[in-house]
């Protein structure tokens, strides 16, 4: 077995799928997505529907770097092959993800949207009606009885949890999208397919769980725009009537200061879809929620109408990007980040339908300039993120860009992993996707291997996050151990992708890399800045360059698992409890001496 990333190379001939022959332009993104993504060795037409679902979830809410097998309902699910669920701006993936933003925010803004590929190069009546009949079964109370997947389960269960604390939904209920995916023409004038869409949206509307319900049909000039877009850097357009020039040096950096209505704040922070875009990943910390003091009084502010205190209370937003094009009052930026104001455009975000909000003031400073260092100098200077102290900051941003670095130093095509501390850096790189680690998934990895708590990387993120600066990312840590964990999940998922390790055991990988850990070492130092790490971590990579060595060391955490008579593998839960991580450490010396 070989670890290298399968590459593909796209044939003279056409690729068919269900007896369809797709045009060469999709074709062609197909493959290029299929590739990027690692996914070349599944059949083509669970490669369309991943397709399918990166293509609508990015034009949904421009979110591409996450993994797109988390929205995949399962190879047996009837009539839907991808859901989404966004709560207050964020995709979520666990019940734990949503009861965290509902006690942050005390409020509910929902977005499900629902995805059908199909093969066909037409769009059928009875193919339709069969997608939105079984998106009508997901809401009623018929969906546990009618869907049998593990992941159409979870899908299920969160559902009916947002449901449950409808008492959050203080302004509207959730929206549905509807996106019907098929490589043809989509036909507008189709009157007999418009009846059925219209008729079927309409029982969806009765049921009276939904402020609006939208179907979205894909043809293939279509599919091509979304993935087009996908891949291009984030720009926002907005009027700028009241700004000034701050600077501009020989450097060609340059800067404007000013005040911005919300309603053109608005289009810096939201896409035309009114999700939240990707513009906040350079803040270490989360939103806090408005349950912290400072984020309540700003929350306080905008509900009063109090619109001339917030501009002269609020610090602002600061932006840096790395253009921006001012014509007449009309400016253009692209490839920005908001470095500081996280807490302020969140609040602003969940009020947004809040009267009066549109003309309210919002103070702020773009910078435009492309150097990193100056970017983590504004970061660092501007910064008062509530919760996180300067110190802070400047220790986890160093040690961030310290990581960044030192993933670099890996420079064999099959060892090589490419950290990404600022959003989207590698968006216009061809680099496989699978082979970028997120802070995101840093800290999962991380936790897992190393601070043994793969249960809450599995369900319960949020905990996760308390432990930034306390046990993760501390600034005498060592790197190896961070690089060490990504590389173990790295090859844990190839080998799931390339059927070596049945894809039913996905949910407790962050377990296997744990166990692993204590597979290869001797003596694990206590302390994650330890010397020693540096020798423990490279006995792990030892076997995890090793082909045959890792997958036989997984094979036999797998097999360890299997053998624990206390743990019920058919709950869904199991990898989400520490119970099951107190179980597999209390035995873990019988898999040590295997």
């Amino acid at each position: 077995m070989n670890f290298l990333t399968k590459r593909v190379i796209i044939p003279p001939n056409k690729i068919i799928i269900g007896g369809v022959t797709l045009d060469r332009i999709t074709q062609a993104f197909l493959d290029e997505f299929s590739i990027s993504h690692n996914f070349t060795m599944y059949e083509t037409s669970v490669q369309f529907e991943h397709f399918a679902n990166f293509c609508a979830l990015s034009a949904e809410t421009g979110m591409v770097e996450i993994d797109i097998q988390d929205m995949h309902t399962g190879n047996a699910t009837q009539g839907i092959d991808g859901i989404a669920i966004e709560v207050n701006g964020a995709i979520v993936c666990s019940i734990d993800e949503i009861e965290t933003l509902i006690k942050q925010n005390k409020k509910l803004d929902v977005k499900f949207i629902f995805v059908q590929a199909k093969t066909s190069d037409s769009f059928d009546n009875s193919e339709i009606s069969n997608f939105l009949s079984f998106v009508k079964v997901f809401f009623s109370d018929e969906a546990k009885n009618t869907f049998s997947t593990e992941e159409m389960a979870d899908f299920i269960e969160m559902k009916d949890f947002i449901y449950s604390n409808s008492r959050y939904m203080k302004v509207k209920n959730p929206i549905i999208r509807l996106y019907y995916i098929a490589p043809g023409k989509w036909n507008d004038d189709d009157s007999n397919l418009k009846a059925v869409i219209n008729s079927h949206i309409d029982t969806l509307n009765n049921m009276a769980l939904f402020s609006s319900v939208e179907f979205i049909p894909c043809g293939a000039q279509e599919i091509q725009r979304m993935y087009r877009k996908s891949q291009e850097q984030i720009e926002a357009t907005f009027v700028f009537t009241k700004n000034v020039m701050m600077f501009s040096d020989d450097n060609g950096d340059y800067g404007y200061s000013g005040v911005l209505p919300f309603c053109e704040f608005y289009k810096i922070i939201c896409d035309e879809n009114g999700s939240l875009k990707k513009v906040f990943e350079d803040n270490i910390r989360d939103f806090l929620g408005v349950n912290n003091y400072v984020n309540a009084d700003i929350e306080e502010t905008i509900v009063e109408g109090r619109n001339s205190a917030f501009c002269m209370l609020n610090n602002g937003i600061t932006i840096v990007a790395h253009s921006a094009v001012l014509v007449s009052d009309k400016m253009t930026i692209s490839n920005y980040q908001i470095v500081n104001g996280c807490q302020t455009s969140h609040v602003l975000y969940l009020n947004r339908d809040n009267l009066g909000i549109h003309d309210l003031l919002i103070p702020i400073k773009i910078i435009v300039t492309k150097d990193e260092d100056l970017k983590n100098r504004i970061t660092k200077a501007t910064n008062n993120q509530t919760g996180i102290t300067k110190e802070q900051l400047e220790a986890l941003s160093t040690f961030q860009k310290t990581l960044e670095e030192y993933y670099r130093t890996y420079t064999a095509e099959d060892e090589r992993l490419y950290y990404e501390r600022r959003s989207g850096q590698y968006r216009n790189e061809s680099i496989p996707k699978d082979r970028i680690v997120t802070i995101r998934a840093q800290l999962k990895n991380a936790s897992s291997m190393f601070n043994d708590k793969p249960h809450d990387a599995a369900g319960h993120y949020s905990s996760l996050l308390k432990d930034i600066g306390n046990r993760i990312f501390l600034p005498d840590d060592q790197p190896i151990l961070y690089y060490t964990s990504s590389l173990a999940m790295f090859r844990f998922e190839n080998l799931i992708k390339t059927k070596c390790i049945d894809k039913k055991y996905r949910k407790g990988k962050y377990h296997a890399i744990m166990l692993l850990k204590y597979m290869a070492t001797n003596n694990l130092p206590k302390h994650h800045s330890a010397k020693k790490m540096i020798n423990a971590c490279n006995q792990i990579l030892r076997i995890l360059n090793d082909s045959g060595k890792c997958l036989d060391y997984f094979l036999r955490i797998i097999e360890f698992i299997e053998t624990q008579k206390e743990l019920d593998l058919t709950d869904r839960k199991l990898f989400e409890r520490k119970e099951t991580t107190d179980i597999l450490l209390q035995n873990k010396d019988k898999l040590i001496r295997s």
